[in-house]
């Protein structure tokens, strides 16, 4: 669906924005000014997102407000509006795992984070390595440095013609490469807080919503959260839309929501900043319902997230779901949330019991706007001077430039000495195509396709609609048995949703392919290794 940007968006942005403010006190001063609100609506549209709500917790205090659109035509984006929270689920099912530990009811977790994760779902956790089999802790997938990458384009939306769940992708885990040995290296794995959520819901014998809502939400009045899609929808809050700016018409292409039961772990949160200020005032004030040592727990450091210092922190590291770090000597925890039309993120400084949520309709971008309006407010609230301040701008802008690669680009960027003139493949383009399986990845069927900018050439291309994040594969043809693979979700078919990678035929002996290799991961995130897919038909 497309939806035109016209001065509609411009009217309803600047003078339908809503404003709340809750429990004033007389020493707290309302960051959201009408000053305020121009500007922010101006980065809104600098960086095509549609709408946004933003809290402040400042103090005791909190502040509301939302800009621009929440749906098109004329819904406008409120405090109340629901939203994909994304990845900032992470700390709401490490907060309560910490919980369960440490009322000590379960036996299984008399072991605590060193619990390894094998002693509680031994059959359906197995990795390619024996030993990260056994040794791997709950600390470990907390953490992100169990050794496994991302793997994100693995997890299905259907197995044998259901609804996937989270026992489902963790059996996958055993057919997926570890491109790293385990407690070595930071690296950032989804599906191991999928895990997380697999081995609460076995120890409660509950849906992880469940817990999440008993341990959590309903003790801070969290009434508008949701871990399913469907609650969200039918919730009387208004969930808004996901969309993406296509560059070719000038317009907001409408994304359709996405079901989250097979990711819920690691980011299947729907909530609004009204509610997320709750749990940012919480762990500010470290309050009910958790003790003490859960919130000591919430907020030590587990491992490095990098060895160098980063934009204008100080070395981060990771904790339950939280990035840790300084920032001109206050400490400050934060964590984005991305989704496949949706942004979110969360900050909070303990020192100066000062937070800020966001949440935005757009893949990315709505990061980008979300970085630069909170630590605008994080500065105005630390007295920061003009000419000492953090401006996020140029890193995302930089980030962005580095993500939108072409295809001819990324031809020569993974094949830079190609034959001149290429050579042809050793066997016929119709001799490639087929049914093709790896077993955590799954089956696709690859068919010939034209080519999208060469007349009379063709490309191999499959479709992966099963998929949590849908996508479709398009090979194309460098030189020899080389070929340059091309990812595009299908949801959102811009550059920002686009990865590359090499890929390799094999070619048996008579003369058909029998398999088919390619790179998993993206220069931005990272590469994952390789994943090989053998021929069935």
């Amino acid at each position: 669906m497309s939806v035109a940007v016209t001065a509609l968006l411009a009217a309803v942005v600047s003078g339908a924005s809503e404003q709340k403010t809750l429990s004033p006190s007389l020493d707290s001063k309302n960051p959201f000014t009408d000053g305020f609100g121009e500007w922010a609506t101006g980065v809104l549209d600098h960086w095509k997102v549609p709408g946004l709500a933003i809290a402040v917790i400042d103090g005791k205090d909190v502040f509301a407000e939302g800009y621009g659109i929440a749906t098109f035509p004329d819904t406008p984006a409120t405090p109340e509006t629901l939203w994909y929270g994304a990845s900032t689920t992470k700390a709401f099912v490490d907060a309560a795992l910490a919980q369960l530990i440490g009322n000590g009811t379960f036996a299984e977790l008399s072991k605590g984070w060193s619990t390894p994760i094998s002693s509680i779902i031994r059959d359906d956790f197995v990795l390619q390595d024996e030993w990260a089999t056994n040794h791997i802790t709950l600390d470990d997938a907390a953490s992100h440095r169990t050794g496994m990458t991302r793997h994100d384009k693995s997890t299905h939306r259907i197995i044998n013609g259901r609804q996937a769940r989270l026992r489902d992708t963790v059996r996958q885990l055993r057919h997926l490469p570890m491109l790293l040995e385990p407690r070595t290296q930071w690296s950032y794995c989804n599906l191991m807080y999928l895990t997380l959520g697999h081995v609460v819901e076995t120890l409660t014998a509950k849906p992880l919503g469940d817990t999440l809502k008993e341990l959590i939400w309903d003790p801070l009045g969290m009434h508008a959260t949701y871990l399913d899609l469907k609650d969200a929808q039918n919730a009387p809050e208004h969930l808004a839309r996901g969309y993406y700016w296509d560059e070719e018409d000038h317009s907001y292409k409408e994304v359709r929501f996405m079901d989250v039961t097979e990711t819920s772990a690691a980011g299947g949160v729907l909530s609004n900043v009204l509610d997320y200020a709750k749990w940012v005032k919480c762990l500010l004030y470290e309050t009910a319902p958790f003790p003490q040592e859960v919130h000591q727990d919430i907020q030590a450091p587990r491992v490095l997230a990098a060895t160098h210092p980063r934009n204008a922190y100080d070395i981060p590291t990771y904790g339950l779901g939280w990035i840790r770090s300084t920032f001109m000597g206050h400490v400050v925890y934060e964590h984005d949330g991305g989704m496949h039309a949706y942004g979110a993120k969360i900050i909070w400084l303990p020192g100066a019991k000062y937070g800020v949520v966001s949440f935005a309709n757009t893949p990315l971008t709505s990061n980008a706007v979300a970085e630069i309006l909170a630590w605008s407010l994080i500065q105005d609230k630390l007295d920061i001077a003009q000419d000492e301040r953090w401006d996020p701008t140029p890193r995302w802008e930089k980030l962005l430039s580095e993500t939108t690669t072409n295809l001819e680009q990324a031809t020569k960027e993974l094949y830079p000495d190609v034959a001149d003139p290429p050579l042809p493949p050793t066997t016929k383009f119709s001799q490639m195509t087929g049914t093709y399986r790896h077993a955590g990845y799954g089956t696709f069927t690859l068919a010939e396709a034209p080519h999208p900018s060469k007349i009379n050439e063709t490309i191999l291309l499959a479709n992966r609609e099963d998929m949590t994040w849908p996508y479709v594969l398009k090979f194309y043809h460098v030189s020899a048995e080389s070929w340059v693979l091309q990812l595009i979700t299908t949801d959102t078919p811009i550059p920002l949703g686009t990865e590359y990678g090499r890929a390799w035929f094999q070619i048996g002996a008579d003369g058909r392919a029998a398999s088919v290799e390619y790179e998993v991961g993206n220069v931005r995130e990272g590469r994952e290794g390789t994943v090989r897919y053998l021929r069935e038909a």
